[in-house]
């Protein structure tokens, strides 16, 4: 009976304790990085805790209910979370968005050194992640269609005209991922579902020619894609997609009944063991095409190692491996027929194996002085299979050492050598090998407090195979004047270099309908000389103006051209000459809620010899977005605006050589994409549901000649962090 009694009495005291739990969890950032100091507060209670180094936190003696979670951290987006704390309950993982004013961002890509965007002397954009995920892109290129003063031609990007299209041959912009290019040794293309759209943690794009620091390829601009620093706290992302094409507009048009799928599904873990942080990713991605034989199945796999020796030294090891089999849609039948390829095309395919690698090593020797070794690996290999079976294999092996070298507090300096080498072996291009070598120095010097001065050099030797080896001199100079606080003037001038390709030099093979790409020994380097200025204005804190006047000339322009026989060349125009002005805005209306944004540009693009437009450059192209995110929910409207293109290959389409019929056929671009997003918890761990419908009004058009650009398609996403 004691027993009893005691048991009695103990047991409201026991039911009052088993009542209350520790609240646990973590709190990392839309870049999977641990968000340190978060706030964690139970709204209208005393309770609270803040995230440590790791990102963890624990509030303990918590009565089981419901909550609403406040979390809140300085650069990131506040949010309130509802959360149900039962015996059960999980630890809770939080997801805070980066939120940061434009002219306080980092940038590396402009001076292969950190410096805030405000400082630098020419134009730029950088693109936070959350907007690739949020828009359900499925390759890389397809958000750089969205991108003010970016341009693409099927899959060749141009940045401010500098690019037209010649079968994605020879880029002008040079990609990179952590600054190592990532263009291939036989064509210089880029083939854009190598990017691992689940790890970026940024996108620097240098708008303008950069050569002076990057060489050859860059001659255009740059597209840096910033990697995450893997695994400081274990993170699996899991996203799956699907979507479907809707009916064409013309009933005319429509050659399969059948509903066109794509989807993919891919999985990314993170984590950490001592030093060392790793990232495996794991990713497949189908299309089955809205055009015939236009399907394209892919296999992409990641891994990205960062080994840290202290706090200052560390190693950074990535690869990428794509395997693709795709069909080879080259031109439209007719315009009656805008879907279906040309008989003699149907059922040709390409499959393909390539695999990017990257190795660098970051050293501080001290405070002024820090170092990088950057070494890469890229090989490709095609088996395109039509009427005949064309192969190339390419090896591109490429080495840098820089080092940045702080002398004063107002003077920077910024060098380094690079050489590479390529070798090609190909039924295509011949087997050919490559050389270049270079080696730069720029100067940043703050000489006044409002006033950074840019100066710098570089030379560069390449040789492609036969071909006698050609020298380049590129200087580069810049000023960044702060007016006032909200006031910033810019301006620059440099010169710029690119070397043609083995496919543009060695290039033979039929393409059918009696037309043969020739090749042409005698094709010699480009060069340009540029200059910009432009300034950015904030008159308040949620508004932000950044504009810029643009012109370069080229000697030697490369370009693929049609011979007096028919048959097709890359030859080099004289002269030519492109000018501009650009326009940007943001407009954060509510902060943190409610953000518009808009670009405008118009682009005169001139051959000067011949004295016409240059191809495939629109003179006025509009984007518009407008972001609304009352958490837990997004929405967005993407709206892009190209002006009719007035020059493009005419005689691919006109007599006597007609080999696209209604080739000529184009009009202005008008596409409006609108999502919506959700976010929630499943059992304590984050997820997003996506919805998104691009080209909502079935818009027609064509980018690049007999090639009728994606019809309206719907696609629905979900993401899962665990």
């Amino acid at each position: 009976m004691k027993r009893i009694y005691i048991l009695i009495i103990l047991l409201p005291f026991t039911l009052g304790i088993a009542q209350t739990l520790p609240l646990k969890g973590k709190v990392i950032s839309d870049k999977a990085q641990p968000v340190i100091g978060a706030n964690i507060i139970l709204l209208g209670t005393n309770f609270g805790a803040a995230a440590n180094e790791k990102g963890f936190f624990e509030i303990s003696n918590i009565p089981l209910g419901d909550y609403t979670l406040v979390v809140s951290a300085i650069g990131y987006e506040r949010r309130q979370i509802k959360y149900s704390l039962t015996p059960t309950s999980k630890p809770i993982n939080i997801i805070l968005r980066e939120t940061v004013i434009e002219t306080e961002q980092i940038i590396v890509s402009a001076g292969k050194h950190e410096q805030k965007k405000e400082d630098m002397a020419v134009s730029a954009v950088i693109i936070q992640p959350d907007y690739l995920l949020t828009k359900n892109f499925q390759t890389f290129d397809e958000m750089l269609r969205t991108i003010p003063g970016i341009q693409m031609n099927l899959e060749q990007v141009s940045i401010r005209g500098s690019s037209g299209y010649s079968k994605g041959v020879g880029a002008r912009v040079l990609v990179a991922i952590n600054g190592l290019p990532l263009y291939a040794g036989d064509n210089g293309d880029v083939v854009w579902e190598m990017i691992p759209l689940s790890d970026i943690e940024r996108v620097e794009i240098i708008k303008g020619p950069a050569s002076s620091l990057y060489g050859s390829s860059a001659i255009g601009g740059v597209i840096n894609i910033i990697t995450n620093t893997s695994g400081k706290i274990p993170v699996t992302h899991f996203r799956s997609y699907i979507g479907g094409y809707d009916n064409p507009s013309h009933d005319i048009w429509k050659w399969n009944d059948s509903y066109r799928l794509f989807y993919g599904t891919e999985i990314t873990h993170s984590n950490s063991m001592n030093n060392l942080g790793y990232t495996f990713s794991l990713k497949r991605f189908d299309d089955m095409g809205y055009r015939q034989n236009d399907f394209n199945k892919k296999y992409l796999g990641y891994v990205n190692l960062n080994y840290k020796i202290n706090e200052e030294d560390y190693f950074t090891f990535f690869t990428s491996y794509l395997n693709m089999n795709r069909g080879n849609f080259l031109y439209w039948k007719d315009s009656r027929n805008a879907l279906v390829p040309k008989d003699e095309d149907n059922g040709n395919t390409i499959k393909s194996d390539r695999i990017f690698t990257g190795l660098i090593y970051h050293h501080h020797f001290n405070e002024k002085v820090q170092a990088e070794i950057k070494t890469s690996y890229y090989r490709t290999k095609f088996v395109g299979y039509g009427l005949s079976t064309t192969t190339s294999t390419a090896n591109l092996a490429r080495g840098e050492a820089l080092i940045n070298y702080k002398m004063t507090n107002s003077l920077m300096m910024t060098s380094g050598i690079e050489v590479s080498y390529s070798t090609v072996e190909s039924d295509i291009f011949s087997n050919t090998n490559f050389f270049g070598t270079g080696a730069y120095a720029q100067f940043e010097y703050n000489i006044a407090k409002n006033l950074i001065a840019t100066m710098g050099l570089r030379y560069d030797f390449i040789k492609i195979d036969t071909l006698s080896g050609k020298n380049a001199v590129m200087p580069r100079a810049g000023l960044n004047y702060k007016l006032y606080d909200n006031l910033i003037l810019r301006a620059s001038v440099g010169t710029g270099f690119r070397a043609p390709t083995p496919a543009e030099v060695f290039t033979s093979i039929g393409v059918g309908g009696g037309v043969d790409v020739k090749n042409n020994p005698d094709l010699t380097s480009e060069t340009s000389l540029s200059f910009e200025a432009g300034f950015i204005y904030n008159p308040f804190d949620i508004l932000s103006f950044d504009a810029a006047f643009y012109q370069t000339d080229y000697n030697n322009f490369i370009e693929a051209n049609l011979t007096k026989d028919g048959d097709i060349m890359f030859i080099n125009l004289p002269k030519a000459r492109i000018q501009g002005f650009e326009l940007t805005s943001n407009w954060h209306i509510i902060k943190d809620k409610l953000k518009i944004s808009t670009g405008y540009n118009y682009m005169w693009a001139r051959d000067i010899e011949r004295n016409k437009s240059m191809k495939y450059r629109p003179q006025n192209t509009i984007n518009l977005q407008v972001n609304y995110s009352p958490a837990p929910f997004e929405f967005g409207i993407n709206f892009r605006h190209m002006s009719k293109v007035e020059e493009i290959d005419f005689a691919l389409s006109e007599p006597p050589l007609a080999l696209v019929i209604d080739g000529n056929e184009r009009v202005p671009i008008y596409v409006t994409d609108l999502s919506a997003g959700y976010n929630f918890l499943v059992a304590g761990t984050p997820a997003k549901i996506y919805l998104n419908a691009k080209n909502i009004f079935n818009y027609n058009y064509v980018e690049f000649i007999g090639n009728l650009a994606p019809i309206r398609n719907y696609s629905i996403s979900f993401d899962l962090y665990f």
